[in-house]
């Protein structure tokens, strides 16, 4: 779940940049990254990975903490226009990005991403 909001903390500033800029910037950085979508993918495996390696009990649940709070912080404070700014994201990276997203929309990802892997790991009784 951390990583899922750590995530989002690094994606802001991108959308909030390619929202200002003509659609096709966007666009053509959506096709360079998912043009590296394969080894993307052993990164995004690994990166957790060692995350987890440093990240965890209590230090964990402080950055998560900690990364929430200030992703709510600059939730209340945007704009209806900032959060109307969209950007072309790589949808072969995960399942949640669509072609464009708003700053909204990734604001919402962190619980998409955490709601499916919770899914996941949740034993049916």
């Amino acid at each position: 779940m951390a990583f899922g909001f750590l995530i989002v903390s690094r994606l802001l500033p991108l959308v909030r940049m390619f929202g200002r800029l003509p659609d096709g910037s966007s666009r053509a950085f959506a096709a360079v990254l998912n043009a590296g979508t394969r080894p993307f993918h052993s990164i995004n495996y690994l990166g957790p990975v060692g995350g987890a390696l440093v990240f965890h009990d209590p230090r964990l649940t402080h950055q998560l903490d900690h990364t929430i709070a200030r992703l709510h912080r600059r939730l209340d404070a945007e704009s209806p226009e900032a959060l109307a700014r969209r950007m072309h994201f790589p949808v072969g990276w995960d399942p949640f990005f669509r072609d464009t997203m708003t700053l909204a929309d990734v604001y919402a990802y962190g619980m998409q991403h955490y709601d499916f892997h919770r899914e996941q790991l949740t034993i049916e009784v």
